[in-house]
């Protein structure tokens, strides 16, 4: 008795061995000759949200005013400059913003003028060249569209607000940022 439960135990384990999970299996035993036998499979994949900002330029200098004649009566002078183009591919909707990483911006004043910290809101962008927006250190969008494999080129211009009396001789600098986001 104890031998026939071993050999029943062993002829157990045996039979689990050639097993797969999940495994299926068809068999044939036919003498017609026109037989099939199927077993179904699932394919699987997963995707990643692939996206990609391509910006051509990463310096531009804004046009600023090289004479007194330059501002009009109220001692005002607006300059409008091209900056970057950029490109997206994705395959998924997308938004381009942008924004400045900060409020106002650096200023290295001439021997003798004054530090001003001249405000982001005084540049203006567009991507159409007539509608602007004053930049921000808040992110907002210029630019959108579906999964594409590679958008149109988006040119950028900035419009640049003077004004002779607190725009103080110096350099100025400012980051901006250009930022692609899945909605």
């Amino acid at each position: 008795m104890k031998r026939s439960i071993q050999l029943l135990a062993l002829s157990a384990a045996l039979t689990g061995v050639g097993s797969v999970a999940g495994a299926q299996s068809c068999s044939i035993a036919s003498t017609i000759n026109s037989v099939s036998c199927t077993v179904s499979t699932t394919l699987s994949t997963t995707v990643a949200s692939l996206m990609n900002l391509t910006l051509n330029g990463t310096t531009v200098t804004l046009g600023a005013p090289s004479a007194v004649t330059d501002f009009n009566a109220s001692g005002l002078f607006s300059s409008t400059t091209t900056g970057p183009n950029f490109q997206v591919k994705s395959n998924r909707s997308y938004r381009v913003q942008v924004s400045t990483d900060a409020a106002t911006f650096s200023h290295t004043p001439a021997t003798g003028a004054a530090s001003y910290a001249k405000p982001v809101a005084e540049v203006q962008v567009s991507t159409d060249g007539t509608t602007f927006s004053a930049l921000s250190t808040v992110a907002a969008d210029i630019a959108s569209g579906s999964a594409t494999a590679l958008s149109t080129i988006t040119s950028v211009r900035y419009k640049t607000a003077y004004d002779i009396t607190k725009d103080q001789p110096g350099s100025y600098t400012l980051g901006v940022t250009f930022t692609l986001i899945a909605p």
